[in-house]
């Protein structure tokens, strides 16, 4: 039986693909106009992107369908804490506590905002994506493609095969990733690793790139996405062969797509500088200011100052584009989340959120 469209979008959201939760929910909001789950959801995945007007606009629409839930309370509160509004924030926590008593999220951040609150504390968490700590989560039960049965099965397996507790326990506690099984080397494919002839960017021994592709998929297994791209990257412009090259390609494809708060193995500009190559399609976060801003009706485009927020060093300038478009305040620092490419040979970047500390630049 076919998924619905809100339980296809709780998969995404439970793999921190909450770029494809919004492209799933967005063209359905009519046939789920009375749905708290669905402007819920959307909400959520607005706020880990970092569109704030959107989560806001969905938040309100998700109230006026339950006006009392303590977790679409909590993420309102979010909002106004990202905005330094505290007052308004400790309004709303206080309100989650009339209704849920022990509502943990909400004491923590009544905790956090009695102690260490201050404008320049709120900031760092925002500018830093540390600010996620006080998101609400999703709940999301157990998903309606497996069987009670098959969890059953499960359960009783890990029982009979104490162990591997571990590794299976670390398996199940979250969203699976692909199984690699297919992408082992047969015997063929292992004694012709090298392709002959032509030009690569790189040149590799057999036994490098044999490295190269048993490091890629162990990075992908241990969530580390981006480290996993760059071993793709190298085998995709080197001397590996054909057999190799797609492999790398196809598990590419199940790569997911990082948030502020999730991003692993963030690559400095200098470093994706020298060889642009290496690292496309890997995601960043650059801190910088924005300049020379243009605004069409489907994009937002600017220019990056990378390393620029204190007006003391300017590592470069590189172009971004975020469809969709943003918020991009000129005259205060940033943090853009994007996705590294080349345009017209130029280093330049996909931008997917963007975080500003509300924090003037120093002359």
């Amino acid at each position: 039986m076919p998924l619905s469209v809100l339980d296809r979008a709780k998969r995404s959201f439970a793999r921190k693909r909450y770029n494809d939760v919004i492209s799933l929910l967005e063209p359905e909001v009519i046939n789920y106009r009375d749905s708290f789950s669905f402007y819920y959801m959307l909400g959520l995945s607005c706020l880990y992107t970092g569109d704030i007007g959107g989560a806001g606009s969905y938040f309100q629409r998700a109230r006026q369908i339950k006006m009392r839930d303590p977790d679409l309370l909590a993420a309102q509160a979010a909002l106004y804490l990202r905005r330094g509004n505290t007052q308004q924030a400790v309004d709303y926590y206080l309100e989650i506590l009339e209704y849920a008593p022990t509502h943990r999220l909400a004491r923590r951040a009544l905790d956090f905002l009695r102690k260490k609150a201050s404008d320049d504390t709120i900031a760092d968490l925002v500018s830093s994506g540390k600010i996620a700590r006080f998101y609400p989560r999703l709940s999301l039960g157990i998903p309606p493609a497996i069987p009670v049965a098959a969890i059953a099965a499960v359960t009783l397996a890990i029982a009979a095969l104490q162990f591997q507790l571990p590794s299976i326990i670390k398996t199940v506690s979250g969203p699976d990733r692909a199984d690699l099984s297919s992408f082992e080397l047969n015997p063929d494919e292992r004694a012709n690793l090298v392709e002959t002839g032509g030009s690569a960017r790189y040149i590799l021994t057999s036994r490098e790139i044999e490295s190269s592709w048993s490091k890629a998929r162990s990075l992908f297994q241990s969530w580390r996405d981006n480290a996993a791209q760059v071993e793709i990257n190298r085998l995709l412009g080197s001397n590996a062969s054909l057999g190799i090259k797609q492999k790398a390609r196809l598990l590419m494809t199940w790569l997911a797509e990082p948030g502020f708060d999730s991003l692993k193995d963030n690559y400095e500009y200098a470093e994706v500088a020298a060889d642009p190559q290496l690292y496309l399609d890997c995601w960043v976060i650059w801190r910088g200011m924005a300049t020379n801003l243009s605004e069409g009706s489907e994009a937002l485009d600017f220019q990056l100052l990378v390393g620029y927020d204190t007006r003391n060093r300017l590592e470069g300038v590189v172009p971004v584009t975020i469809e969709g478009g943003a918020a991009v305040d000129t005259d205060t620092p940033l943090e853009v989340l994007g996705k590294i490419a080349l345009d017209n040979g130029r280093l330049s970047l996909k931008g997917r959120a963007v975080h500003q500390t509300g924090k003037p630049a120093q002359p």
